[in-house]
């Protein structure tokens, strides 16, 4: 493309026009006009931003001195508030000894040298009867009354002594207002007598309550001179601060003279406070004055309320900051006010060259470049076509000019992309797995891909072109596909496409599909296309994972369950503990010869049936295996034929076959004897009438199908999933019965699930064996249908060689009594257990300590790790495990003798919590007797000591 030769000339003048004058008529002036608004106001507001800045910065100021004087007295307060809890913890437990109390206060109060002293003022007859405690003691109580008042002091050489109590405290203000409050109180400056010396002081006090009981007063005191030298280094910006309570009185001053006084109040600066500045002062109330000081100066007073503890609103911090003081840091706003009013004005002078440039050069430049582009052939974008006015003008008619030679080029662009895209296309169709075919209306063949011939097993293109789809298959497949086809066909004329999945397709040349998906889609000059996919594996992959994701629901279901059973069961446990233990004290104190003790020993009879039950589900809970060993299952069937043969009435006939020769597995004796017991029963309890048959057989796997479920009489459920490829062995338990239904079997191992009726089975028999069995890793199987009995089949894998050993029995208890007397702590979470175990172990003449958490254990623990000859522990507790704060204890104190028991626990079993620390595990519920010989053993061995 070429230009008018007088094309270039015009662009000059172009660039001359009057879009310039008018930009710069319009900016130049306001230019002009900001930078007088900006000095302007720089002037008026520097002096009031200064102003503001020092009022904020010195409010700032004060809050956070508040703040940190705050913090520190509220860190004094923790003092006595542990005090505090600590005495109600141990009255709370049941301590009686006053001198625990009294040494708590003694050490607490050597801990913290920098307090005056620690405190606690008791009710009468606090831990036993004040007139007992009169000629004795005086820590422990008053000589004039025997009343427990505990006061420890500062000696100021780094120990503590006994403070004196005044006799009659109970009607001291420092005792009253907490007393009669009931909650914590700061009490106002007083003078009090310490070690012979005049103190003024304050006292943080905490009324100490029990059961909603008030038992006494704990309370620490902090000396005001002291506290005045502690802070008479605060001087912020070269001011001073005071503290004032809401009567008025100074409890800071630098003039340590005026501490305790009240503040003179009056107009002038000889004055401390104004009329005004008492009024918000009595109300705790925040404010900010300007004064003078004695020497003229102007000062700021800050006023800010200080809250030590909630509920506390007594005292205000007083501020005083010269003016000159707050203002100096921020001396240099006003200049930088005006720096930035010049560097303005300075940057719209840049602004207003950079846009003249933007607005007229740069358009100008681009229209020029776009141009000579054009005037070379090259396609390019016109710029500026949005613009109204002469630039614009010239971009559209540029722009025009342009499409015209850009819409010539698109269309010869266009032909030769969709001519690429059709090879393409025929391409990816020719390669395509799926088979692909175009029909015409009638359905016949247009046209068919490699893979469409390579399914219907032709020999080439020629023997499938032309001909009509339905002669390519055969009659059986036609026929059967028909109805289908004829829906296909209504969806394709109503939406133009067409989907199904059909079964079992064959091709007049031989090839079959156990299952196809058909697609047909309508184009639109009235050809079809279809897309043809053979989905057998699909198919046989879907029936697998539906049958796979049925066995992992139903074993997730039966883990729930059993993570549930076991919760209840444990809780249980903490309850039937406790109950067993004070059952087995009322045997012991009861004659046996008194009718109480035999309904004692029914209720004991009970409680151990309770305890078999919890054990049976927990036995389903953990899948616990127990001791695994090599064992002959037939010897186990051999040994186990009298207890089966007596489980049953005489009237049901047994019999026992045992086939080939059937190798050893790894299990427990004792368990299998169960799982046997628990399958004659339930295959017993499913008879019809009083006689019946079982059949117990016994035989190397894998086991041949049975031909009742072959046949359909029965119905097949695998209720734990077993790999048969695997060696086995299997054992089965087969009744007459009146058999089950699906909806029976498949529920037929969860707990408490029975058919049996009300009274009759606690429906934890089946699930106790599909405990056992899982833990040995073998499977389960139950074929039956209702009225036609049923087969139950266990499969165990085989172990290794060996022969069958008779279950340990564990040691019968024995009473002994200790030697020597133990300080023993006690650790559980559950008041009902911690309580027995104190009644068990005391009653051996022990003295035992309890705690309810484990955090509460190492803060006992850490105050002397020396106090305690053996710890006893529970394992699930709030916040730790028992294991984790036997691991803790043991870092402090390696030959401290732990004991460790639980109710239930997944993670805890004998090994796993001896290799963890512990020195013995107890199962829940425990007995006393045996816990309390097995601690008494440890400590003989660590002491050397027989026992």
């Amino acid at each position: 493309m070429s230009l008018p030769p007088d094309a270039h000339s015009a662009r000059a003048p172009l660039a001359q026009g009057s879009i310039t004058t008018r930009l710069l008529s319009i900016l130049v002036p306001l230019v002009l006009l900001a930078a007088a608004g900006t000095a302007f106001v720089a002037v008026r507001t520097s002096r009031a931003v200064v102003e503001r800045f020092a009022v904020d910065y010195g409010q700032d100021l004060a809050n956070r001195q508040a703040g940190e004087i705050a913090a520190i007295t509220r860190e004094k307060i923790a003092f006595v508030e542990g005090l505090a809890r600590q005495v109600e913890s141990m009255a709370a437990t049941g301590t009686s000894d006053r001198r625990l109390v009294a040494k708590y206060i003694e050490r607490t109060a050597l801990a913290h040298p920098n307090m005056v002293g620690f405190w606690f003022l008791a009710e009468p007859d606090f831990m036993g009867p004040d007139q007992t405690f009169k000629d004795g003691d005086p820590t422990l109580g008053l000589p004039e009354s025997g009343r427990f008042a505990t006061y420890y002091v500062a000696d100021g050489q780094g120990g503590v002594k006994a403070g004196e109590v005044r006799p009659d405290f109970y009607h001291d203000e420092y005792y009253t207002r907490p007393a009669q409050s009931r909650v914590r109180q700061a009490i106002p400056p007083y003078l009090y007598t310490v070690l012979g010396r005049a103190v003024w002081m304050i006292s943080y006090t905490i009324p100490v309550i029990v059961d909603g009981r008030l038992i006494g007063v704990a309370g620490t005191d902090v000396s005001l001179e002291a506290r005045a030298q502690e802070l008479d280094s605060r001087r912020p910006l070269g001011g001073s601060i005071y503290m004032i309570n809401r009567e008025g009185n100074w409890t800071y001053h630098p003039d340590h003279a005026l501490l305790a006084t009240k503040a003179t109040v009056g107009e002038g600066a000889q004055f401390q406070l104004s009329a005004d500045e008492l009024a918000q002062v009595l109300k705790v109330q925040p404010y900010e004055v300007e004064r003078l000081d004695k020497n003229g100066l102007r000062i700021r007073r800050y006023a800010v309320p200080m809250v030590f503890f909630d509920g506390d609103s007594r005292r205000l911090l007083l501020l005083d900051v010269p003016v000159h003081g707050l203002s100096a840091p921020f001396a240099g706003i006003g200049t930088a006010i005006m720096l930035a009013a010049l560097a303005a004005g300075l940057l719209i002078s840049l602004v207003l060259v950079a846009a003249v440039r933007a607005i007229i050069g740069v358009p100008l430049a681009r229209m020029a470049r776009t141009i000579d582009l054009l005037d070379k052939g090259g396609a390019v974008a016109v710029p500026d076509t949005g613009r109204d006015d002469q630039i614009g003008g010239i971009a559209r008619a540029l722009d025009r000019f342009r499409g015209t030679l850009a819409e010539r080029d698109r269309l010869r662009a266009q032909v030769e992309e969709r001519t690429t895209a059709l090879e393409r296309m025929l391409a990816g169709v020719g390669a395509a797995k799926d088979a692909i075919v175009l029909f015409d209306r009638d359905y016949t063949v247009l046209y068919a891909n490699p893979a469409a011939i390579s399914l219907l097993g032709a020999p080439d293109g020629v023997a499938v072109v032309g001909r009509c789809w339905r002669d390519l298959l055969t009659p059986e497949t036609a026929a059967r596909s028909e109805e289908g086809h004829q829906r296909c066909r209504v969806d394709l004329m109503s939406t133009g496409y067409a989907h199904m999945v059909s079964e079992t397709w064959e091709s007049i040349w031989g090839r079959t599909m156990e299952a196809y998906e058909t697609t047909l889609s309508l184009r639109p000059n009235g050809d079809i296309v279809m897309v043809l996919r053979d989905v057998s594996a699909a198919r046989r992959v879907a029936r697998e994972r539906e049958e796979l994701q049925r066995q992992v629901l139903q074993q997730d279901k039966m883990e729930a369950i059993g993570r549930l059973a076991g919760g209840v069961a444990h809780d249980f446990n903490n309850l039937l503990g406790a109950m067993l233990g004070y059952v087995e004290f009322l045997l012991d104190d009861l004659d046996p010869q008194d009718k109480a003790h035999s309904y004692v020993a029914r209720i004991n009879a009970v409680g151990k049936r309770a305890k078999e039950l919890v054990g049976q589900i927990l036995t389903f809970a953990r899948s616990d295996k127990g001791e695994l060993q090599a064992v002959s299952p037939v010897a186990v069937l051999e040994d186990a034929r009298g207890i089966l043969r007596s489980a049953v009435p005489a009237t049901t006939e047994m019999s026992f076959q045992i086939a080939g020769s059937v190798p050893n597995v790894r299990a427990s004796p004792t368990q299998l004897v169960q799982v046997l017991m628990n399958l004659v029963i339930n295959a017993h309890d499913a008879r019809r009438g009083e006689g019946g048959r079982i059949r117990v057989r016994l035989f190397p796997g894998p086991a041949p199908e049975d031909a009742r479920v072959r046949e359909g009489r029965w119905v097949e459920h695998e209720a734990l999933p077993f790999d048969k490829g695997r060696p086995h062995v299997v054992l089965e338990v087969e009744d007459e019965g009146h058999g089950m239904t699906m909806e029976v079997m498949t529920r037929l191992f969860e707990p408490f699930f029975t058919t049996k009726g009300k009274g009759h089975g606690t429906g934890l028999g089946m699930p106790v064996v599909y405990g056992i069995v899982r833990a040995h890793g073998g499977g389960m199987t139950v074929m039956s249908s209702e009225g036609e009995g049923s087969l139950l089949r266990v499969l165990l894998p085989v172990g290794g060689p060996g022969a069958m050993t008779a279950p340990m029995l564990a040691p019968a208890s024995v009473k002994a009594v200790p030697h020597r007397r133990l300080r023993i702590l006690v650790v559980d979470d559950a008041a009902e257990m911690g309580d027995m175990l104190l009644e068990g172990l005391s009653r051996r003449g022990h003295e035992v300590a309890i705690c309810e958490t484990p955090a509460e254990a190492l803060e006992v623990f850490e105050e002397n790790p020396l106090a305690f000859d053996a710890v006893v522990s529970d394992q699930t507790m709030p916040g730790m495990t028992g294991m984790a704060l036997i691991a803790l204890l043991k870092t402090r104190r390696p030959d401290l003798p732990c004991v460790l028991y639980t109710g239930y626990s997944e993670r805890s079993d004998e090994k796993a919590v001896l290799a963890g620390g512990a020195d013995a595990f107890f199962l829940k519920p425990v007995v006393v007797e045996r816990l309390a010989a097995k601690v008494e053993a440890l400590c003989a061995t660590r002491s050397g000591v027989s026992v």
